[in-house]
């Protein structure tokens, strides 16, 4: 928090349940606030370890600051967003241009528009899965080969749009996607810690999310150990961007809490978009109810939208609809709230040394906490953050929000 005050008893409980009872994630860095002013927040550890030759894992652990980077994994997404919506107001793109119009690598996506992946209207997939694949020529072979396929009937939310659209913003700007970034978005807000790729200097204090830990469907026990410090840990970027030169457009940006703050304020106070647009980002475009009572995925600019049950929307319970919300499969928590004026930031590593996925996909009902692994240690569960966070930082921090910070 800013200068001596003292953290709200709800959110440093909060905080102490996630990194030291749980152990769900080694440390966090908190933003939020409205435009004009905020509190930051950053506490527990950035871990960080090193195989040795015998096989065993040795930790080292420092505090997370300030300064400290984290991997913002789809939170690059908002990025994406806004690059698309400046371009289309520069008149460089319209939302009607076919995908192959701007880039003709893409020759199966004639019927495909650039709104139709901006609000996930349409879906493409490939013939394989791109981060299976073994070089990046052989990835994005497969990934300018993409075709229009049957839009899932309840779960909306897909890379493939992201990805697919940076080439859209090269060719509309161009230039490469990180140069486009830098001149229109990170050096307009005095982002100057958002990197494609981090420098070596700087990754003593940059979160690592080696050794992930992975239980499949069929009881199969995954340890990734190929993510050292620096690398993106998103598999398909991991392998594309060429570590970083090749910035995709779905993740594989990284970046300090004081950066993101700037984002969250330059996005409020109209710096890099007209309030008009900033405003169409957060629109449910997808959701609705089924025949069977339940919902569709609530999306809105490749973001989350408010969803009508709290426990399935990534929108903070206290922010309004039309807020623009993004997750990072790392453990990040990017919102904004035009209609409130306030914004959340959480960026924080649920991947090194815990297992992330270990019964299916995250269930609020299921509260399995650790597994022993194959080396007979146990490792915390960090599957379920997803829904831990809103009870223990979302809720307490809309509390301060609608305490301190309502305009």
């Amino acid at each position: 928090m800013n200068g001596n005050e003292v953290v709200p008893i709800e959110l440093s409980e909060g905080i102490r349940i996630l990194t030291e009872e749980k152990r769900i994630i080694s440390g966090i860095n908190l933003s939020f606030g409205n435009a004009r002013s905020y509190e930051q927040l950053c506490c527990g550890l950035i871990q960080e370890c090193e195989r040795t030759e015998d096989g065993r894992f040795v930790s080292s652990e420092r505090k997370s600051e300030p300064e400290s980077i984290y991997d913002l994994a789809s939170v690059t997404k908002i990025f994406t967003a806004i690059s698309i919506l400046q371009l289309r107001e520069a008149g460089r793109l319209s939302f009607d241009d076919p995908i192959s119009r701007h880039d003709s690598r893409f020759r199966f996506l004639n019927d495909i528009s650039v709104l139709d992946l901006l609000s996930f209207q349409k879906a493409v997939s490939t013939d394989e899965r791109i981060d299976a694949q073994r070089n990046p020529g052989d990835a994005l072979d497969l990934l300018f080969s993409a075709k229009p396929s049957p839009r899932p009937e309840r779960r909306y939310y897909t890379d493939m749009g992201a990805m697919i659209l940076k080439y859209v913003i090269e060719s509309a700007a161009g230039t490469d996607y990180f140069s486009y970034l830098r001149d229109h978005i990170l050096s307009p807000l005095g982002m100057s810690h958002t990197y494609a790729v981090v420098p070596a200097e700087l990754y003593s204090r940059t979160a690592c999310y080696n050794y992930e830990r992975r239980i499949l469907p069929d009881g199969t026990k995954v340890l990734d150990t190929d993510c050292p410090v620096g690398t993106v840990h998103d598999p398909k970027a991991r392998i594309i961007s060429r570590d970083g030169s090749d910035l995709c457009g779905h993740a594989g940006l990284f970046s300090t809490i004081g950066d993101m703050t700037h984002l969250a304020q330059g996005l409020l106070n109209g710096c890099v978009l007209p309030r008009s647009l900033l405003m169409e980002i957060g629109k449910n475009r997808t959701g609705f109810r089924l025949p069977d009572g339940s919902y569709t995925h609530y999306l809105g600019y490749l973001c989350y939208a408010k969803h009508p049950i709290q426990t399935f929307s990534e929108v903070p319970q206290c922010f309004t609809d039309g807020t623009i919300a993004l997750n990072g499969f790392t453990g990040n928590h990017f919102s904004v709230d035009p209609n409130r004026n306030m914004f959340m930031v959480h960026l924080s590593n649920r991947i090194h040394n815990r297992v992330t996925v270990a019964t299916g996909r995250p269930d609020p009902e299921n509260h399995l906490e650790s597994v022993v692994w194959d080396d007979g240690l146990e490792y915390p569960v960090s599957q379920n953050y997803v829904y831990y966070k809103d009870r223990h930082l979302k809720n307490p921090i809309g509390e301060i929000l609608n305490r301190k910070y309502r305009t």
